[in-house]
């Protein structure tokens, strides 16, 4: 392996999959969170158990499991496309120019 495509694969790959990994493990965690408090809202207006106090603190609360859920996912699409640059990268890079370039410092030129 080049030395350049050492760099991209440290640089942009592991840390773009990490990224991506990560996000997508809190996208799960958040969007359970997210369903379970919209059925907590359902249950408590069908019910009519809960009062107006109660329904807007689960509201609230559904909106910032979705903003999470959104930021996650979001995370998560960053992550593989730094990752997918990094890739392509990789496999776009030319062995000829590095072997090129040792061959024209042999020759004295």
């Amino acid at each position: 392996m080049s030395g350049g495509r050492g760099i991209l694969l440290i640089a942009l790959v592991i840390p773009g999959l990490i990224v991506m990994g990560s996000s997508l493990y809190s996208f799960d965690i958040d969007y359970n969170a997210l369903e379970r408090t919209e059925d907590y809202i359902a249950r408590l207006s069908r019910d009519g158990d809960g009062s107006t106090r109660q329904l807007d603190l689960a509201y609230h609360r559904s909106l910032a499991h979705r903003v999470n859920a959104f930021t996650d996912g979001t995370w998560g699409f960053i992550g593989a496309a730094i990752a997918a640059i990094g890739i392509h990268g990789i496999v776009t890079m030319k062995e000829d120019d590095f072997a090129f370039k040792q061959d024209k410092k042999r020759s004295g030129n």
